[in-house]
């Protein structure tokens, strides 16, 4: 279609016309030239197909159910879309819900007409798919006292077996480390998968003994429909520290990254000419990823950027050279330049990709023109050059906004050291500059040789600190530390004239108890023998209470109470497997593809204030927001002794202590992950974190005593949080309900 704006694109991409709704049935006729599926959510709340698009997709998605009730029937419901979506209840179009954008679904409140017996419903969800564009539909009944059944679309002789089949798969729950249990027979056989073996789980039983393994996978075929439900045990995880010299320990990620899980990826092509291997299959590898960066999608800049530096490094061939010169000239490098495409530009990391190629490749072909925006190369090297200046700036000013990004720091450097290697001097020596401060805060945030701390940007593998991307750089730059890979690390080790800083082990060892700046935000990190608790001010508080306190932040423009993204507001870590914090979760089943997600991210932001090794966070969730509970990561196997009673959690680990205190009553909760999660229902709710070293205090008994003596007291209409009978928070409004429902209409 035409080049339109993002919001305009959305708005197009669905017909104007409603059309009829798709009556199928299950294993019956296909629709839309795919076959029916039956859909079991698990947890999830939703009905979602939400993913990553590297290209701009037309997104179409359907689903059918069928409402029992024993008599005429007005029903109070509100129909959840993420999308643009349509309603028909016994062939009858009832509303189209128009919701075209990015994410954040929301509802309509209609009232449905029943007839008795057996009524329809079919929903139809279609969006434009642009990177990661949620995808959703819902329908949430809010008269609980109707009496309904649920029944699917299809014979009953199979619908009854594909009912029973997701009931006993529900029902699963892990006993220990090497064993499942069900709450009955498995209706037939089942399979368990492990990334080493696969057991067959008998028909008629109800418990499974395995070998421990950290991530296994049931399955269940019935009915021509596969149910599969994902496990993790974190007690069987392993983790280990390099045990070489800084070279060989260097030398050993370069191996890594050549053989490693994506040897088919142009950073690993660069490992391997690094190491002087080169098969004659690297030659296929690059020339299938030009043609791939030539489509133009969604995070071609990233191997772009590694081919221009084998190329400025003299590492491609006559033949490899002349292929990219092709892609080259004809590539798009910002989004001032003709483009329909799903690329993202504005992320931290993305910008500096983006301006640093084209800088490059500008001052590789400067006599050629950029067919794309025709523009000759001296012109692209010195828009881009102007770029990166600006950029550069902006971080030397005022920090990050992906500050300590387990995901995008590493991206990050590499975009760095591009500049670092072939910039002018005065750019290069400020990018080198600018890198060495990335390293050091990240020693800063090491604990037990684990990189941990909020935020700018984080994932799901905030749950698994010692494998993520800034662990890799952590365990390059410095043996001791817990050992992880990150394929950008090539970068750093291509480079022939950046040293890294020679004293960030010691850094990484010392203790630290400060604040400092990042965007539009205060981190404080108290970091002792026993613990390190680290934190965003969201908004800084503690002002009542603490003289001198530091004024108001915000979060790139967000406030408490606002629709969070993927921010990581604090961490506590006792021990290297050993991590702690709370979220408002962006959706409710653990491996759901939304951002913010489940474990990642706040669904709501809250109010958050720390004071040395005490943590103080208020949530004032709004009733529009679907998820109604907050919850902790609360690694009960990861503890020497832990105890959870009523409104507390009391922890010891290695040389520390931890409580956690939260005004809503905590039940543990087991989905995916074993043994880690804390719920606390409602939607106004306090948590109090509290560390100590162990030689603060007599024993565990006198610590639990301690805190017990805290009395956190939270009054849910004043939003006020109490210790020790004064004022340590309350929860400031600083936008008027007016002003804030504006913010947040934008924002959605």
């Amino acid at each position: 279609g035409p080049i339109e704006s993002e919001n305009q694109l959305r708005r197009d991409i669905v017909p104007k016309t409603v059309g009829a709704p798709p009556e199928r049935e299950l294993n019956g006729p296909e629709s839309f030239d795919e076959p029916w599926r039956f859909y079991a959510p698990g947890e999830n709340i939703f009905v979602e197909a939400s993913g990553f698009w590297h290209k701009l997709s037309h997104l179409d998605f359907c689903g059918i159910t069928c409402l029992h009730v024993a008599e005429d029937t007005k029903l109070a419901v509100r129909f959840w879309a993420c999308g643009t979506a349509d309603l028909w209840v016994n062939g009858a179009h009832v509303i189209r819900h128009e919701v075209a954008r990015y994410m954040y679904p929301s509802a309509t409140p209609l009232t449905l007409s029943l007839k008795a017996g057996r009524n329809t419903l079919c929903a139809r969800v279609q969006a434009l798919g642009t990177r990661d564009t949620r995808f959703l539909f819902g329908l949430q009944i809010l008269d609980m006292a109707a009496k309904l059944k649920v029944l699917l679309p299809g014979p009953e002789s199979l619908t009854a077996g594909l009912a029973e089949a997701e009931a006993w798969i529900q029902s699963v729950q892990t006993a220990g480390q090497d064993t499942l249990c069900a709450g009955q027979p498995a209706p037939q056989n089942a399979n368990v998968r492990t990334r080493d073996a696969t057991a067959v789980w008998p028909a008629g039983d109800k418990q499974l003994a395995l070998s421990p393994a950290e991530r296994f996978t049931l399955r269940l075929e019935i009915g021509g429909q596969t149910f599969v439900r994902p496990f993790e045990i974190p007690a069987n995880r392993s983790m280990g520290i390099s045990e070489k010299s800084v070279e060989d320990t260097r030398r050993n990620h370069l191996e890594h990254i050549a053989a490693g899980k994506n040897p088919r990826g142009v950073m690993s092509v660069l490992a391997r000419r690094l190491l002087d291997q080169s098969p004659p299959e690297d030659e296929t590898i690059l020339f299938d990823t030009l043609d791939y960066i030539d489509g133009r999608p969604d995070c071609a800049d990233f191997p772009l950027s590694c081919i221009f530096r084998m190329y400025c490094q003299d590492m491609l061939t006559p033949k490899e050279k002349d292929r990219l010169e092709q892609t080259a000239v004809s590539f798009r490098y910002w989004d001032d330049e003709p483009g329909n495409d799903a690329m993202c530009f504005g992320s931290e990391n993305h910008s500096l990709l983006f301006h640093g190629c084209q800088m490059i490749a500008g001052n590789l072909f400067p006599d050629h023109t950029f067919t794309n925006s025709d523009r000759t190369g001296r012109e692209q090297a010195a828009i881009g050059k102007d770029r990166c200046e600006k950029w550069l700036d902006e971080v030397e000013a005022r920090g990050f906004r992906e500050f300590l990004s387990s995901t995008y720091m590493p991206l990050t450097v590499g975009a760095l050291m591009n500049l670092v290697d072939f910039a002018e001097d005065t750019m290069s020596r400020r990018a080198a500059a600018v890198v060495d401060t990335i390293f050091n805060q990240l020693a800063m945030h090491g604990f037990e040789g684990v990189t941990v701390g909020p935020q700018g940007r984080v994932y799901r593998g905030v749950l698994t600190p010692e494998t993520s991307g800034t662990q890799g750089m952590l365990s390059y730059a410095i043996p001791e530390a817990i050992l992880a890979y990150n394929d950008w690390l090539s970068f750093v080790a291509a480079s022939p004239t950046y040293r890294l800083p020679d004293t960030l082990a010691g850094t990484m060892r010392e203790p630290v108890s400060k604040r400092y700046r990042q965007a539009n935000v205060e981190i404080q990190i108290e970091k002792t023998a026993g613990y390190l608790l680290t934190s965003l001010q969201l908004p800084a508080s503690f002002q009542k209470t603490v003289p001198g306190a530091s004024p108001a932040q915000s979060l790139r423009g967000m406030y408490p109470g606002m629709p969070g993204y993927q921010q990581h507001l604090w961490h506590a870590a006792l021990g290297r497997a050993c991590h702690i914090f709370v979220n408002h979760p962006g959706a409710s089943y653990d491996l759901s593809s939304s951002r913010p997600g489940y474990w990642y991210g706040n669904g709501i932001l809250p109010q958050v204030a720390q004071q040395g090794g005490t943590l103080c966070e208020i949530f004032n969730i709004s009733e529009a927001h679907p998820i109604h509970f907050t919850h902790a990561h609360w690694p009960a196997d990861a503890f020497d002794h832990q105890e959870v009673r009523d409104h507390w959690a009391f922890g010891a680990c290695g040389n520390g202590y931890i409580t956690l205190w939260c005004s809503a009553l905590l039940s543990p909760h087991n989905d995916v992950l074993t043994d880690r999660d804390l719920r606390a229902p409602g939607l106004k709710t306090a948590w109090v974190c509290i560390c100590a070293a162990q030689n603060d205090h007599a024993d565990f008994e006198a610590f639990i005593a301690h805190c017990q003596n805290q009395t956190p007291q939270f009054n849910p209409e004043t939003l006020c949080l109490n210790l020790n009978g004064r004022e340590a928070m309350t929860y400031e409004h600083f936008i008027d309900s007016e002003r804030l429902e504006a913010i947040r209409k934008f924002a959605l």
